[in-house]
């Protein structure tokens, strides 16, 4: 498995030049992923400060595989969205992120970890931070310290399961589910102005209203948080799109295609459940990431609500001011005493013949 890890690559200078920012208004909330993974052997590190992650002691780099439904690739409307890299092709997407993980305690066996597909449940930060580590056996024959690029999965205890592979006939691949993601955060805006149109002219235009963009962010804190990728919240954005080319969104999404507006409007939360079926690619984007690398992910939601500023105000508002509830008077409590010493009586039996 070959790792993103180069010595003065393009992509860990450009990431140094991003900070977090320090608080997360308007940012939205972390990203939570549930997915399969081939991870290599972990490596740890015995030194808080050594860690990449503040509070997680192993780290791995790690092949996450992102099934593709068939609808995406076998109609045409959709293939211009999808990112083209040589690992992907009509049936998954693939990526390599640095899994950060929490082994404390634990022994690391080598033989229960090569090879093997793990389904693990943390956060993700899609987009690359930088680390700077010293060169060790799994970072390659570089002389000094070298910069370590990849986008992040964190997964705390009880986060991850050994499994075995096993499909059905009607799999066209191993693992077959798509990652399923949750996450709530600010639309940024709809596809009508967000993506090329003209590279993307055959979705037409009941179908730009119906995705759009959201902002979310990771807090991440590193060992050092004096150093790359430096401690706070890392902004990133998402892709979602209800495909109403495909079933069941075509049903489900009616009332979205017949509205004028989309409902992908600037300032609304957006909150979410769904799997994450592909990679956007940079080309169709009006504001792409800074990186190549970044990666944007593409989100069908399987549940999803949109609150604009009225109905989350509503959501948001104190109850009305009532009286404190009294404790139960000493009549209520006796009756509930003299009610448990009353002998149960029951009802009489129904006559014979009603069941003959």
């Amino acid at each position: 498995m070959s790792s993103p890890t180069t010595a003065g690559d393009d992509a860990g200078t450009h990431a140094r030049r991003r900070r977090p920012l320090e608080y997360q208004r308007n940012l939205g909330s972390d990203m939570s992923l549930m997915f399969f993974v081939v991870p290599d052997l972990p490596v740890k590190f015995p030194h808080r400060d050594q860690h990449l992650i503040r509070g997680l002691d192993a780290e791995a780099l790690a092949r996450v595989i992102f099934p593709k439904p068939s609808w995406l690739t076998d109609t045409l409307e959709y293939r211009p969205l999808l990112r083209t890299a040589d690992a992907d092709d009509d049936f998954f997407s693939q990526a390599f992120f640095s899994l950060n993980i929490s082994l404390y305690n634990t022994p690391i066996v080598a033989s229960e970890w090569r090879e093997q597909y793990f389904l693990m449940h943390g956060r993700v930060h899609p987009y690359v931070l930088v680390w700077d580590l010293d060169p060790g056996p799994r970072r390659g024959p570089v002389e000094g310290p070298v910069d370590y690029c990849a986008p992040a999965l964190i997964i705390r205890d009880l986060g991850f399961q050994a499994i075995g592979q096993r499909s059905t006939s009607a799999d066209r691949s191993f693992p077959a589910m798509s990652p399923v993601a949750s996450f709530s955060g600010p639309v940024v805006g709809s596809g009508r102005s967000l993506l090329r149109r003209e590279l993307v002219a055959g979705l037409g235009d009941d179908q730009l209203k119906c995705c759009g963009f959201v902002q979310l962010s990771t807090y991440i804190v590193p060992g050092n948080p004096a150093e790359t990728p430096f401690g706070g919240f890392h902004p990133f954005q998402v892709f979602v799109m209800f495909p109403i080319h495909a079933n069941p969104w075509t049903s489900l999404c009616a009332k979205m295609i017949e509205s004028r507006q989309s409902r992908f409007q600037s300032h609304t939360l957006f909150v979410c459940t769904g799997k994450v079926v592909a990679f956007l690619d940079h080309r169709v984007m009006a504001h792409p990431p800074e990186l190549d690398r970044d990666l944007v992910f593409i989100v069908v939601p399987d549940t999803w609500t949109f609150y604009d500023k009225p109905s989350l105000d509503a959501v948001l508002a104190p109850s009305s001011p009532t009286e404190p509830s009294k404790p139960p008077s000493k009549p209520t409590a006796r009756a509930h005493i003299s009610l448990r010493l009353i002998p149960l009586q029951y009802p009489p039996l129904p006559p014979a013949d009603l069941y003959s």
